[in-house]
């Protein structure tokens, strides 16, 4: 398969018609498979890939289990928004023109889908510019999941940025769809469902009236359980999808109250509560305060000047007390020599002398002055009253650091009870809120209600089932229909058989596959890695030389995408289909050595065609040059800030050429 021509018709960024040439080019007799398409973030390189995919896959491009509705839904969020807006019924088309060699007959096809906001989707299918009409949109749809079936798109039209989920995936379900799907093991299975259907009939043919009347009544009461299953189902999603938008809204209501300082009104009346305490508490601080103020405190604040009184009257109190001494020994003189002159006769002169020259040099008269003054008691309360301010200083110190801390406690209080909106401008916030809890509960308890009753329905129909069974399995019984039965049985067993040793020699060979390609991408200190595939489980284990299994979720983003470019590569090679290879953001992760292996040994080789939806950052000049023999051509793509469009030039950014994109006005 080669794309021919991408048609876009206002579709996501893209204003009227763009018709897109995607056949790669020949020089001479050499093949260049890439096509590049290169633009800035935003300007619709992803609508390229999602054009292709939605073009093919259709309703798969976006999920395996998605509505109708979910899908028109998604269709209207794809028409440009300027045609909407200049149109009042716009029209949206992509249009894909391919070419594919089936039994050798070489043709060329053209799908075309288009749709606009109200309408389900047109397909229509041209097969050599002839209009398939007798195909339906069911038909063609299923015509091109044989030519790409949506497990092997995903392999070849892919986002760089996504691919790591196949290195994550621990189940290996991806891989085992992707496997099934390329050995046309899926269809062995379709088979093997196809001959119970036979062996049903058969038996059901050979039974007697009456027991194929049972079997019709519970074949029909089975159909009839599964198909209000089915509608439970259904109410179920809707409901879901209901839960879902309500859910959203609750969030939204819950971040209006936030906004609107609802945590702070949570709290507010503990707010104030702490906040009147705190008032109390400053009172009494201030209180205490200016009480130490009042008291001794003002003597601290001249340390120095108190100590110099000290001294000055710790002296003057000596002095006085020599003077006090003084006094009192010349009042008692007289009295001790006439004591001495009595007993002392003789020599009382001699010894008179000698005592009042004593007490003359003891009692010597100080020079200082008296200039203060002040009495012991006073002197004492003076010392009293400076060690008391001392005190009162370190007191008023701790009070004062503890005002502090209150009043920036207070502080932080009240920005918070400020914070807190009035309780009536969150009422109606609230009771907005409370309905859609209320709301919220009511649908939960529809949702579970759904729920029972579609899993009632369905116990319902495999208690059936087992009774079809047993019918069945008795009417195999029958002579004219066991043999029928033993081919079907030895079929099957055969079937089974073949499909595990498929399975086990394709896997081996994916094994090898992967070997090769993983060597040519990773880097150098990496080429010793190999990995293992369970071929039941489909689980890929990454082994070191010593046969040591790697986890891969410790593995770098940009390892991840090398191990899953080998596997994409692995497996294309293994399928033997030739696909083009869409790769959007084909580098965003990379680093530089990765890149580099990427560019020169997986784009060029990847397939026939190669299409690749770049930055201008991660195929920069460098790589652009290292790729130059193996570009077909490119496109720029350039969105418009006034339009909100964007159109398309052949170049690619640094290198413009003539145009080939070209844009019709409609």
């Amino acid at each position: 398969m080669i794309f021919k021509t991408l048609s876009l018709e206002n579709f996501r960024v893209f204003n009227g018609l763009h018709n897109i040439e995607l056949a790669p080019r020949r020089d001479g007799l050499l093949s260049k498979p890439v096509v590049l398409f290169g633009g800035l973030n935003g300007a619709g390189k992803t609508s390229i890939l999602t054009a292709i995919r939605l073009a093919l896959l259709g309703r798969k491009a976006i999920g395996n289990a998605v509505s109708k509705k979910d899908f028109n839904e998604y269709l209207a969020e794809q028409i440009n928004k300027k045609a909407v807006k200049d149109n009042t019924d716009p029209v949206a088309k992509v249009s894909l023109e391919f070419t594919h060699t089936h039994q050798g007959k070489h043709s060329t096809y053209r799908v075309v889908r288009n749709w606009s906001l109200d309408a389900d989707e047109s397909l229509i299918l041209f097969k050599n510019d002839v209009c398939e009409e007798s195909l339906t949109t069911e038909q063609v749809q299923s015509f091109l999941h044989e030519l790409v079936p949506p497990g092997i798109g995903d392999l070849f039209f892919f986002d760089g940025e996504k691919i790591a989920e196949l290195a994550e995936d621990d189940t290996g379900s991806y891989l085992k769809e992707a496997v099934q799907k390329l050995l046309g093991i899926d269809v062995i299975n379709r088979l093997s469902d196809d001959l119970d259907i036979y062996i049903k009939q058969v038996s059901q043919k050979a039974a007697d009236a009456k027991t194929v009347k049972i079997i019709s009544d519970l074949e029909l009461e089975k159909k009839e359980l599964l198909l209000q299953a089915n509608k439970e189902r259904e109410s179920e999603d809707q409901v879901k999808r209901k839960l879902a938008d309500l859910e959203l809204q609750v969030r939204e209501a819950e971040q209006k109250i936030q906004d609107r300082g609802g945590a702070w009104a949570k709290t507010k009346n503990d707010e104030k509560d702490k906040a009147s305490d705190l008032i109390k508490h400053k009172a009494i601080l201030e209180t205490k305060l200016l009480g130490e103020l009042d008291g001794s405190l003002p003597l601290s604040l001249a340390p120095n000047a108190m100590a110099e009184l000290i001294k000055t009257l710790s002296k003057e109190q000596e002095v006085k007390e020599s003077q006090a001494f003084s006094k009192k020994l010349n009042e008692n003189l007289t009295g001790l020599e006439a004591v001495i002159k009595s007993q002392f006769k003789s020599d009382s002169d001699e010894l008179l002398a000698t005592i009042n020259e004593y007490f003359s040099s003891v009692t010597e008269e100080s020079t200082d002055k008296i200039e203060l003054d002040i009495s012991n008691t006073d002197f004492n309360l003076i010392q009293a009253q400076i060690k008391d301010a001392s005190e009162a200083k370190a007191h008023c110190t701790e009070l004062t650091q503890e005002l502090m801390e209150t009043e920036q406690a207070l502080e932080s209080v009240s920005i918070n009870i400020q914070r807190a909106p009035d309780e009536e401008e969150l009422t109606s916030l609230y009771d907005n809120l409370r309905k859609l809890d209320t709301e919220k509960h009511k649908l939960k308890t529809q949702y579970g209600h759904h729920l029972v009753k579609a899993k009632s329905f369905i116990t319902k129909a495999l208690e059936l089932a087992k009774k079809l069974e047993k019918l069945y399995t008795s009417q195999k019984t029958e002579a004219s229909i066991s043999k029928a039965v033993s081919r079907v049985d030895a079929t099957t067993k055969i079937l089974h058989e073949f499909a595990a040793q498929l399975t086990e020699m394709r896997v081996s060979q994916l094994e090898e596959l992967f070997a090769q390609s993983y060597r040519k991408l990773a880097r150098k200190e990496d080429l010793k890695l190999s990995a293992k595939i369970n071929p039941s489980t489909f689980d890929v284990t990454l082994v070191d030389a010593d046969d040591v299994a790697i986890n891969r979720r410790s593995m770098s983003a940009g390892e991840k995408q090398i191990f899953a470019f080998a596997i994409l590569e692995a497996l294309g090679k293994l399928s033997g289909k030739i696909l083009p290879v869409v790769v959007d953001t084909p580098l965003g992760r990379l680093d530089s050595k990765h890149r580099d292996k990427l560019v020169k040994h997986y784009f060029p080789e990847a397939g026939e065609q190669v299409i690749l939806l770049s930055t201008d950052t991660e195929v920069d000049e460098d790589f652009f040059s290292t790729m130059a023999h193996e570009i077909s051509h490119a496109f720029e793509i350039e969105f418009d800030e006034k339009t909100k469009c964007s159109t398309l030039n052949e170049g690619y950014f640094w290198k413009i050429n003539p145009v080939v994109a070209q844009k019709e006005a409609v």
